[in-house]
């Protein structure tokens, strides 16, 4: 609800919540949803749509307007209907500055979660399989409070630098690949879910004996496998990318005033250690050895 709420300004809990409860009923993202309205927004703040163009005054901060906008994205009506086609599409439809305003990588809009305050959370973001995830990797958590001992994480790594980060991102996507397949929630992590436990139970479940570093080399099959298909679909390494407003525009106050991650140098890092070619590309070899055909 942090999309509708603070990426559009409200702040009554009674109407973001409210909102919460339409995008359920219609069957439609939250984060998605908040993302397109406050990509409008900033369209209509600057001149690009009119009162004409939407129907209404699209301002910020205007709760009922954001109500009224939901209604319209699920009934496809309106103004509604060019934001229900997706933040890009909408972004597309409105032109000029708009795809500026528009948060996502890989066409997936930007969750709550700024990589400006969690460096990691760029790299993440630029190689999840499906667009800007904090998901895909969980890795801030380990710039913040959480360790993996049995992954060599032992402190929380310093935020604000890109040192380490590519193998932390590696380490977190393979881990959470495995908290997928498995079935377990993530936040397990804080509760101390970590490798050894997860084989643990998944060798009582199953009654297999498959030791940490194996189950963890099937994080990294899922992964490449992930990678693979993408590929195969027409991902590109230019589609690792992230919006310029992330990367040259600071935050100019808080704790993260003035970070900005270089997703570049970590990139080519991360491509280098995951064994991938400097396009992005899983080679025939690896792929051979992790029998993926």
């Amino acid at each position: 609800m942090g999309l509708i709420g603070a990426s559009c300004l409200v702040d009554n809990l009674e109407i973001i919540a409210k909102a919460n409860e339409l995008c359920n009923r219609y069957g439609m993202d939250t984060i998605e949803v908040g993302n397109a309205i406050a990509m409008a927004m900033e369209a209509y703040e600057k001149g690009l749509l009119t009162e004409r163009d939407t129907g209404m005054k699209l301002e910020w901060g205007n709760g009922k307007t954001v109500l009224e906008m939901i209604h319209q994205m699920g009934r496809s009506e309106g103004f509604g209907a060019v934001l229900s086609q997706g933040l890009v599409p909408a972004a597309k439809a409105i032109g000029g500055e708009a795809l500026n305003f528009a948060l996502h990588c890989k066409g997936v809009a930007f969750p709550a979660h700024d990589p400006r305050a969690y460096t990691s959370l760029a790299l993440g973001y630029a190689t999840s399989p499906r667009g800007a995830c904090h998901l895909q990797a969980f890795s801030h958590v380990f710039e913040r409070a959480a360790t993996a001992p049995d992954l060599g994480i032992l402190a929380p790594l310093e935020r604000f630098t890109t040192h380490g980060k590519a193998e932390l991102v590696i380490k977190t996507q393979n881990l959470m690949a495995l908290f997928d397949s498995l079935c377990v929630c993530k936040f397990d992590v804080f509760g101390g879910a970590s490798l050894n436990i997860l084989t643990d139970w998944y060798n009582k479940v199953t009654g297999f004996a498959v030791t940490p570093a194996e189950l963890l080399a099937s994080g990294e099959r899922i992964f490449n496998l992930k990678r693979r298909y993408n590929i195969d679909c027409g991902l590109t390494a230019a589609d690792d990318a992230l919006p310029e407003r992330i990367l040259r525009q600071a935050r100019g106050a808080g704790g993260a005033a003035e970070n900005l991650p270089d997703v570049g140098a970590m990139l080519a890092e991360y491509y280098q250690l995951r064994g991938w070619d400097t396009e992005g590309r899983p080679p025939a070899g690896l792929l051979e050895r992790m029998n993926i055909n």
